[in-house]
């Protein structure tokens, strides 16, 4: 049995409905882990139904899909299957309505409740395809996932996988040939309790760009979105003539309602991507792994450890920051943005300390 989802088929995917940026529907077959975690996300004004085709590099005798359905805090709650063949056109061949994370969709004569697909959790949906269609899931070349619900949410999914046999309508060369594709054994799909099945706490996840936060900064609001996503939001409020503010509720920022580090949360990012650091899913993600603190790290590596301003590198009339950095007299009079050069953390004039 393979997933003749996986880049080395050759398989195509295209969508009926944009994408957000990063989150294109080639994301679901990318030969790249950090970029296929990243799943399919609709543009921001996009509503349902969204149409996903997928074609296969032969035709595939289907035994069963699996699903995930959210991407961050956006979820699908709907989807219809559709599969065809050289003789017959789209036609349906499943459809569920569900609230769990996932949704799997198998044959009845192979699985069930207690004898599952082998990538099958408890908190995902379980269906059946429609047995009166089996001529048409057991000879597709091509397979089209409709996202026609959702939980409030844009269109969108986390990732899918089709586990099936070449068909009996493939000549023997294409079954040896895709056995050697696929180093000659076939793929055995992996239960929810490895790597793929890794599911990302959800308050690790940026409100805004769904995407694991590195210093998550918590709103006014009570929205908690990555420091870099803040500074684009304020930065294109400057260029528009505005003040800066909550990107949830347009609300100015203020002495007392601004932005806070959220330092508990921070610590418990940093312990997750340590522990799944052999994760390919988070090989990409140099943001997320704090890369302003390690850049910090090695410069301190590369001086020795000696007192310096961390702007301009001078080692006199130096003042230190609540962070543990230092600035000299001159770059702390000019400094106009009031966050620390190395690692970013905000203070306030009044916090430096001269040093001597």
């Amino acid at each position: 049995m393979y997933n003749f989802l996986d880049p080395k088929l050759s398989p195509k995917v295209s969508s009926s409905a944009p994408a957000t940026d990063n989150y294109e529907a080639s994301n679901l077959i990318s030969e790249n882990g950090a970029v296929r975690a990243r799943g399919f996300l609709a543009y921001t004004v996009t509503r349902p139904p969204v149409a996903l085709e997928f074609e296969f590099l032969c035709p595939i005798s289907v035994s069963f899909i699996a699903l995930e359905t959210s991407v961050g805090r956006q979820k699908c709650t709907g989807i219809e299957l559709f599969a065809k063949n050289s003789t017959t056109p789209f036609t349906s061949i499943a459809r569920a309505v569900f609230d769990k994370s996932g949704l799997t969709v198998c044959d009845s004569k192979t699985y069930n409740k207690s004898k599952p697909p082998p990538c099958h959790t408890p908190d995902k949906e379980l269906r059946y395809f429609k047995s009166d269609q089996r001529r048409l899931w057991g000879d597709t070349t091509c397979l089209k996932v409709v996202i026609f619900r959702t939980d409030r949410s844009v269109p969108c999914l986390g990732a899918i996988k089709v586990f099936g046999a070449p068909s009996g309508s493939c000549s023997k060369v294409t079954v040896e040939t895709i056995g050697r594709i696929m180093g000659g054994s076939p793929e055995a799909p992996q239960t929810g309790g490895g790597q793929e099945g890794l599911k990302i706490p959800q308050d690790f996840v940026d409100d805004l760009t769904c995407e694991i936060m590195a210093i998550p900064m918590t709103l006014p609001s009570g929205k908690t979105v990555d420091r870099d996503t803040l500074d684009k939001h304020i930065e294109s409020e400057k260029s528009f003539g505005r003040k800066p503010c909550d990107p949830f509720t347009g609300l100015k920022f203020t002495e007392t309602r601004k932005p806070v580090i959220n330092v508990a949360l921070k610590s418990r990012i940093d312990m997750f991507l340590m522990q799944n650091s052999t994760n390919p899913a988070f090989f990409g993600l140099k943001r997320a792994l704090g890369g302003q603190n390690l850049r910090a790290d090695n410069k301190r590596a590369k001086y020795g450890g000696e007192k310096e301003c961390c702007s301009c590198r001078c080692c006199q009339f130096l003042y230190k920051i609540p962070c543990q950095h230092y600035y000299c007299r001159n770059c702390l009079l000019q400094v106009v943005k009031l966050e620390c050069n190395s690692c970013g953390l905000e203070f306030v004039k009044s916090d430096a300390v001269r040093c001597h």
